[in-house]
């Protein structure tokens, strides 16, 4: 919520620069880190001006739920990534790679969000330390870009349970997948689908109460999911899983 609003206050405070800072692109708005740990983003500028920007670093916690929040962490803490630059000039009509690195291995994945934040009339040599999550907001920032950034296990392993009863289906695994939808069937060719297109953490329940799968045997159920290893469809019965 707190991000929202802080998104919806820039843009009603700074309407004057909007025509300017949509002339910048990040993409892409989300990445998975390769099995090295590091992935690149490119800023894009199709701007007349130079435009300076300072990144910070979020860790989101509970993903994908109503309990979704982002903490505050220090850039290149071990429980941070690395961004390099992490504050830059964007000349007009150029465009800057950033790398994204993890500097630990990890168990189970966690999720980041990368904010770039773009800096109105400040110099190339501002002086903003890596990581401080304040100093941005002191020079004020016009706009900004969160990248969403998934940190991979070192052997991801994809574990889902369904709940009839409780109608939900839980993420026992340790990488997170796309749940796209719930199927009821009377055999194994004749089913009832119901688009779900949710993404499941680990260690998180979603919700399938819409798919009317209450009291329903586990044979009878077929889950549809995107695998994170192989992004490849797979479909399971309830009872497979």
């Amino acid at each position: 919520m707190r991000t929202k609003l802080k998104a919806i206050l820039m843009l009603v405070l700074t309407t004057s620069y909007l025509p300017a800072m949509a002339n910048v692109t990040v993409f892409p708005m989300r990445v998975m880190l390769n099995q090295q740990g590091s992935s690149v983003v490119q800023v894009i500028s199709k701007s007349t001006e130079t435009r300076y920007m300072v990144a910070e670093v979020r860790r989101v916690e509970h993903p994908a739920t109503p309990q979704e929040k982002e903490v505050k962490v220090k850039m290149g803490s071990i429980d941070s990534l690395v961004v390099t630059p992490a504050r830059f000039a964007l000349p007009a009509g150029t465009i800057q790679p950033l790398r994204i690195v993890n500097i630990r291995p990890l168990q189970q994945e966690v999720s980041y969000r990368v904010w770039l934040n773009s800096v109105p009339g400040s110099t190339p040599d501002l002086t903003v330390p890596a990581g401080d999550n304040t100093a941005s907001t002191a020079v004020g920032i016009v706009m900004s870009w969160g990248v969403v950034v998934n940190v991979p296990p070192e052997h991801p392993q994809v574990k889902l349970k369904i709940d009839s009863a409780a109608q939900t289906v839980s993420n026992q695994g340790n990488i997170h997948t796309v749940i796209n939808r719930i199927g009821r069937c009377t055999d194994s060719s004749s089913c009832q689908w119901t688009p779900i297109n949710k993404s499941l953490y680990a260690n998180e329940k979603l919700d399938i109460s819409a798919a009317g799968i209450k009291g329903a045997s586990l044979q009878n159920i077929k889950l549809e999911y995107i695998d994170p290893i192989s992004s490849k469809t797979v479909t399971v019965e309830g009872s497979g899983l």
